[in-house]
């Protein structure tokens, strides 16, 4: 039996709704009343396009995609946050939703006020929550801090508390949209058991998530969306090798130059990370070895210009690669086409997402750049739990010493 049907859905935004005057607004009102799409369809955003699916009773179904691909807006309107443009959505049971966690809290309210407000939208009875109450709270390890002003909650408290009621909800369909990302590693540890406890007693779930461990984990099936349509539909195995290998280069090749070239000496046209065996993917575990290609086109002659790469994690740079560094310097000559690669022994970063930066610069002394390219390329990297958190993985070793030895 299908819990979820999703025919033939679409999902529009306006970019600039709102922005007018009243007299600009009015006929798109009105034409929404009357069902009459506005004339200016160039204004419209469409984050979804004739998507289908559907997911069975006691089935995991996976969404993986790039950024924007439409994976959010979709578990958005299976909850109900949002309508479809188009389409018919049926879902049947009762539905929690970990999309925004705590999104629903009131921050004057204590956390034992919004743990039945949240409760009560969900669709629990006083009674419902009174029986879960003690359990939610001893989930989300809260217990000093129940009858405090969730306002005064840091992030991470504010996380658990919302995970507890999503999950205690005990519904018949659960969307996860991510949220395993934050929080520390023994609370993700805890969230995972209660997923796979989930699992275990046939509910039906969908989620959502850049971990390739995680949808190999917990997913039967894999749907594989770019730009809000269907690209695959099927084992998980096969969906995730065409997202991180086949599928990822593809598109890199699609976006082909990077920019025009005119008036640049020499510029980069093209951005791409190789696994060990030198195949095109953004995804690594920690520790393996990492290769990012350049390749560039001189305009004309230049002489020893500095190529760099630079891994980020959102605006903190992490580690700069440069070929002046490397010892590197020679000539291009006009019209010249080629390949230079920066090579990782070890890519020693922690699980998470990254992107980098890539660019030419006239020298290693000056400011002026030839090219310059900011999050270029994402890609992700994998580590075992017990490795800890922060973000790279520094070579160390432990030992006991005699004191004063």
């Amino acid at each position: 039996m299908a819990v979820i049907e999703f025919e033939h859905v679409s999902k529009a935004y306006r970019r600039h709704w709102g922005r007018g005057s009243l007299r600009e607004a009015l006929p798109q009102l009105f034409g929404q009343v009357v069902g009459r799409r506005h004339a200016d369809d160039a204004d419209l955003l469409w984050a979804l396009r004739d998507l289908s699916f559907t997911v069975e009773e006691g089935e995991t179904l996976g969404l993986i995609g790039p950024n924007g691909a439409g994976k959010t807006t979709t578990l958005k309107l299976l909850s109900r946050v949002t309508r479809p443009t188009s389409g018919r959505i049926a879902v049947h049971g009762r539905l929690s939703a970990l999309i925004e966690l705590g999104a629903g809290f009131h921050p004057d309210l204590t956390g034992r006020e919004n743990v039945y407000l949240n409760g009560t939208i969900m669709g629990l009875s006083r009674r419902e929550i009174d029986r879960k109450f003690d359990e939610i709270v001893a989930f989300a390890e809260l217990e000093e801090f129940i009858d405090m002003p969730v306002k005064r909650y840091s992030s991470g408290m504010f996380v658990r508390l919302g995970f507890a009621v999503a999950v205690h909800v005990d519904p018949d369909v659960l969307l996860v949209d991510e949220v395993l990302a934050v929080g520390d590693y023994r609370f993700r540890d805890k969230c995972i058991e209660k997923i796979n406890d989930f699992r275990r007693r046939g509910k039906t779930m969908v989620v959502v998530s850049h971990s390739k461990e995680m949808i190999q984990r917990l997913c039967n099936r894999v749907l594989l969306i770019n730009h809000g349509q269907a690209v695959f539909l099927g084992e998980t195995r096969r969906a995730l090798e065409l997202y991180h290998s086949g599928f990822v280069s593809e598109e890199l090749r699609k976006r082909g130059d990077l920019g025009s070239t005119e008036g640049k000496p020499i510029a980069i046209v093209g951005v791409e990370m190789l696994d060990a065996e030198g195949k095109p993917t953004r995804s690594f575990r920690s520790g393996e070895p990492a290769t990012v290609r350049l390749r560039y086109r001189a305009q004309e002659r230049v002489e020893a210009p500095m190529f760099y790469c630079r891994v980020r994690r959102g605006y903190q740079v992490l580690h700069s690669a440069t070929t002046a560094r490397a010892g590197i310097e020679r000539t291009f000559r006009a019209g010249e086409e080629g390949v230079v690669e920066v090579r990782y022994e070890a890519l020693n970063l922690l699980e998470g997402e990254y992107n980098l930066n890539v660019g030419i610069a006239r020298d290693q002394f000056s400011p002026i750049l030839y090219d310059s390219h900011d999050d270029v390329l994402r890609f992700e990297v994998h580590s075992f739990l017990q490795e800890g958190g922060g973000f790279v993985r520094l070579p160390h070793a432990w030992h006991f010493a005699e004191e004063g030895g």
